[in-house]
């Protein structure tokens, strides 16, 4: 299987279609949307610490006028290389506007995070809704996706050395929502638009994604610091309304924190 860096590069600026992809996208019925431009990832895939995973691009009102433009052919061909940052809001506001509600909830400026978190799909073709599913395992292009994912990638996440939060289809990507999938492999509960739920895996992937870009800063807290939890077996933080959490509560939160650091599980 070709490196994903690659494979892209064999696609023009202006293609609508990857050639490896031609043959299955003109005789399967499908509804992506092809007067568009493909994008498998977007942002310094090459280099990013952190990586965040979905399902394919959605589907602007614009998307189809500027494929036609040179300059967003020449967009299109340079995030393609891996090397490029996430786009300004002047480059295409649709993108930025998408970008900026998805980094946000890591507590992090989408500005400062252009350089440092990239985003990886599985399918690289526009829609407006996704229906595809079968395209998946038919498409080359998703399947270097995935290979490179499984091959390259997900190790990086389990030896640390990168940050991985897969925000849609964590089954297709082979992860376990909400599971132990590795170090910094996460797969969060989360909605279709890629928000994770509230609670402590979201605070602390926020946190790890946070010191990963190198934007943490002495006046930022880890949740448990907030709450003066440096002894899990006796502390007794407050649900949001100000009540003190039941014992099953804090046990809960005291098995969660064990698992995270290789512990033992509490008594």
């Amino acid at each position: 299987m070709p490196d994903i860096f690659d494979f892209w590069a064999e696609c023009r600026p202006d293609a609508h279609v990857h050639p490896a992809d031609a043959k299955v996208l003109g005789r399967v019925a499908h509804q992506f949307e092809l007067g568009c431009l493909p994008i498998a990832f977007t942002g310094p895939l090459r280099t990013a610490p952190v990586v965040l995973l979905f399902l394919s691009p959605g589907l602007a009102e614009d998307d189809a006028e500027h494929a036609a433009t040179e300059r967003r052919q020449a967009w299109y061909g340079f995030q393609r290389t891996g090397w490029a940052p996430f786009p300004t809001r002047d480059d295409y506001a649709p993108a930025w506007g998408w970008w900026a509600k998805i980094v946000q909830q890591f507590n992090v400026e989408p500005e400062a995070a252009r350089d440092k978190i990239a985003v990886l799909n599985i399918g690289a073709y526009h829609s407006k809704s996704f229906n595809d599913w079968h395209m998946l395992t038919a498409l080359p292009s998703s399947r270097v996706t995935m290979d490179w994912a499984q091959s390259v990638l997900f190790p990086q996440a389990e030896s640390g050395e990168r940050v991985v939060v897969c925000l849609r289809s964590a089954k297709l990507w082979g992860l376990e929502k909400d599971g132990d999938n590795g170090r910094t492999l996460y797969a969060p509960k989360h909605g279709r638009s890629g928000i994770m739920h509230k609670g402590l895996m979201r605070d602390e992937i926020s946190v790890t994604v946070k010191k990963a870009c190198g934007l943490w800063t002495e006046h930022d807290h880890h949740p448990q610091e907030r709450f003066g939890w440096s002894d899990m077996s006796q502390i007794r933080p407050l649900n949001p309304d100000g009540t003190p959490m039941n014992a099953e509560q804090v046990a809960e939160i005291a098995r969660y924190h064990a698992s995270k650091n290789g512990d033992d599980e509490p008594s």
